[in-house]
């Protein structure tokens, strides 16, 4: 088993029993800091969905010859 950042959905779990468990307490500091955890947790799989550093990232290039509209235009990309 390998011992490295947990999975999404394991992240999503235990935040999801976070907030099963501030939903059990009367006791408003133990709730907060559950709602906290949860939100950590909820942080946590967002960064594990995301690639990773070393990931490669490819320029996508245009293709005159498609007649695609765009959905919005750069000030940039005018060469008119």
């Amino acid at each position: 088993m390998e011992h490295g950042m947990p999975s999404d959905k394991e992240c999503t779990s235990h935040a999801d029993e976070c907030v099963r468990l501030a939903g059990l307490t009367d006791d408003l500091i133990v709730r907060d800091q559950l709602l906290d955890l949860a939100q950590e947790w909820m942080l946590t799989a967002q960064r594990a969905r995301r690639p990773s550093d070393g990931a490669r990232v490819v320029p996508l290039q245009k293709n005159l010859d498609d007649n695609v509209v765009p959905l919005h235009t750069n000030q940039d990309d005018d060469d008119s």
